[in-house]
């Protein structure tokens, strides 16, 4: 009994007539009991609350009346209509920390953000169809961003995690929740909501062992509710699964977001960006010893487009459009520009150098990125000079739920790079015809963006091998 006090104690004061009986009257232990587990969610905690209310849902025990507490609100909400996948959302979010993946630091961490959501989840009625958890969900999962680097800031979690060797907090929570978003499942989260059940059904048999008729009758109806619930949850589940994992995908990069934002910082580097040949440099570089990516004196095969498209919904690319679209019809081959809208899920590439930004506006499918294989092999296709981008990187963009996004899609122009004093204009030529999208880079979704990979090319052009010393590799370049 003195640890379920204890734990009742974290939750509320004990009852006078259970103080005044010296600890020996059950019909007060059962009404404290009672009180505790029908708790439902603070909607409106300040940071020193959430940040307490974390530590000590850590505590053995404690931690189990919590999540008995958060089952009981959900069910509660369901229960007023079990056709809104919104309540059922909730009720994943709140699942999510009984996984077994979850060690008490970790669940402690993840608390934060997850009830946040959890909270977001709840506002929400049935009407909102569009179950992007992460959209509706998004202020409110920055705001305790706050809340949980006053967590990590606090000398016993600090000493916690310096025990556990992790030295980039933010990196690490970021693995742990892509592996919790592939480990959620419908049998784990009914494996979890049947674990919490059996806790309900051991506080609610002590209510009803020590409490009043009435309070025995109120029990066993929360208990009968709670059951009603698991009985639809099966199917129900499996109908808001894929928005959760949807959101634990985009808590994870937001999260690795925050880590390379604290990780930037490189020592001995003069510049953090690798330098790029200027054009004179270039053409140089061309007469020294021509690439296999570039021709001499011939006709450009792809002419640049004259005239700019214009559709209703799809970017501006005009000679009149605001930076960094200004005048990019021109990068299109002639009559090769449509009004194209990507369907959500569909995965985006777009190749960059270590300064590149990664929201920027060229980008292409997948499967023309799989065609490329070589340094040589993109430069020529899609007419990329080496003092525009000297490569080494890609970022991938997977289009999320809802509308779809709309672009511009058709073959490159070729680009020509004109010999200072030679004979003729049109000395040297990028061929082109690679099947380019250019987007505007307000409609993207930063969360969306994947981390940096190597293209496997390298770094340098014309045979040479920068030195990488400084430069921030495989680190996002997110314009704000």
């Amino acid at each position: 009994m003195d640890e379920l006090e204890n734990a009742l104690a974290w939750f509320q004061a004990a009852p006078q007539r259970w103080i005044d009986s010296a600890r020996s009257d059950l019909s007060a232990a059962a009404q404290w009991i009672w009180e505790v587990i029908q708790g439902d969610f603070n909607e409106n905690q300040t940071t020193a609350q959430t940040v307490t209310s974390t530590v000590i849902s850590m505590i053995p025990f404690v931690d189990q009346i919590c999540d008995v507490r958060d089952l009981v609100a959900n069910c509660r909400k369901i229960n007023e209509d079990t056709s809104n996948k919104w309540a059922w959302i909730a009720l994943v979010l709140t699942l999510l920390g009984l996984i077994p993946t979850l060690g008490s630091l970790l669940k402690g961490c993840l608390k934060i953000p997850l009830n946040a959501a959890r909270r977001s989840a709840f506002a929400m009625g049935k009407q909102v169809k569009d179950l992007d958890v992460w959209k509706h969900s998004a202020p409110a999962v920055e705001a305790s961003l706050v809340k949980l680097n006053e967590f990590l800031a606090r000398p016993a979690v600090r000493r916690t995690l310096a025990g556990m060797r992790v030295d980039n907090v933010y990196g690490w929570l970021a693995q742990q929740v892509r592996k919790l978003a592939g480990e959620t499942n419908v049998t784990s989260l009914l494996t979890a909501f049947d674990k919490l059940r059996e806790a309900l059904q051991q506080l609610v048999g002590l209510v009803q062992k020590w409490g009043t008729a009435g309070m025995n009758t109120q029990a066993g109806q929360l208990l009968q509710m709670v059951d009603r619930i698991r009985r639809q949850a099966d199917d129900m589940l499996r109908q808001v699964l894929k928005p959760v994992q949807d959101f634990l995908d985009r808590l994870a990069r937001r999260l690795e977001l925050e880590s390379d934002k604290q990780f930037r910082a490189s020592t001995n580097a003069l510049n953090a960006h690798l330098p790029k040949p200027t054009e004179a440099q270039e053409l140089a570089e061309f007469a020294k010893n021509k690439p296999a990516w570039v021709e001499k004196n011939i006709v450009p095969p792809h002419p640049p487009a004259l005239v700019a498209p214009s559709k209703p919904g799809w970017p501006d690319i005009s000679s009149s459009a605001k930076p960094p679209l200004r005048g990019k019809f021109d990068t299109f081959a002639q009559g090769q520009i449509h009004a194209v809208t990507i369907p959500p899920g569909e995965k985006l590439y777009r190749v960059v150098d270590p300064g590149s930004y990664d929201n920027s506006i060229c980008w292409m499918r997948e499967s023309e990125y799989l065609k490329l294989k070589s340094k040589a092999d993109w430069r020529r296709k899609f007419a990329v000079w080496a003092n525009w981008n000297s490569n080494g990187e890609f970022v991938t963009y997977v289009v999320p739920p809802g509308k779809g996004l709309n672009v511009w899609e058709g073959s490159t122009g070729s680009q020509v790079m004109r010999q200072t004093g030679g004979a003729k204009p049109d000395d040297w030529v990028l061929e082109g015809g690679g099947i380019q999208i250019v987007l505007d880079p307000a409609d993207l979704e930063k969360l969306a963006v994947g981390r940096r990979q190597p293209t496997h090319w390298g770094y340098g052009d014309f045979g040479s091998v920068p030195s990488l010393v400084g430069v921030p590799v495989l680190k996002n370049n997110l314009r704000e």
